[in-house]
């Protein structure tokens, strides 16, 4: 009796195996780790900008000290876009420099200075719709570059409105008793 050969096929499948893994799911593995990270960063921005339109709104804050302190758009000691930078290096951006983040304060609507619109947070009208942009650069929080997703910024705007209290004056005749 002869007995045909077979041609041997046990290593077809974990060849097969290899090139489908090393294809597609690699490939694809990459894809949503890229979308991840997107998602992430942007939400991250959003909410820098969220944070930077919050503390605009105050137009005034209080330092460690007591002092009254003005809330500017770009400069001096409490500024929006320190605070926007701030947030986002403490939320894990870290590889961001300050140049890399690109912030923008501005009122929606005139005020009551003049009809015109104000330059900084502290000289806003109560109410006065205002909105911070925030933009920073995909090349600089991506984890991996390939080549998926490709933005050139990441981007985001909070509208907000000033929350500054009503003039008052305080009696400081205290009655007695």
């Amino acid at each position: 009796m002869i007995r045909q050969r077979k041609s041997s096929r046990r290593a077809v499948a974990a060849i097969e195996l290899a090139l489908v893994t090393a294809g597609v799911l690699i490939p694809l593995l990459f894809g949503v780790w890229e979308i991840g990270r997107l998602i992430q960063v942007k939400q991250v921005v959003a909410n820098a900008a969220r944070e930077g339109a919050r503390l605009a709104a105050q137009g005034y804050t209080i330092s460690d000290t007591g002092a009254v302190v003005q809330v500017t758009a770009t400069s001096g000691a409490t500024n929006v876009k320190d605070t926007v930078y701030q947030y986002l290096y403490s939320m894990g951006l870290k590889r961001l420099q300050p140049a890399d983040v690109t912030t923008t304060f501005a009122f929606t609507a005139p005020g009551s200075q003049n009809g015109s619109q104000p330059a900084d947070p502290y000289l806003g009208d109560k109410g006065q719709p205002l909105s911070v942009s925030v933009s920073v650069q995909w090349a600089k929080v991506r984890w991996i570059n390939a080549g998926v997703i490709n933005p050139t910024t990441i981007s985001a705007v909070a509208n907000w409105e000033m929350l500054r209290d009503d003039p008052f004056t305080v009696n400081t005749t205290l009655p007695s008793w």
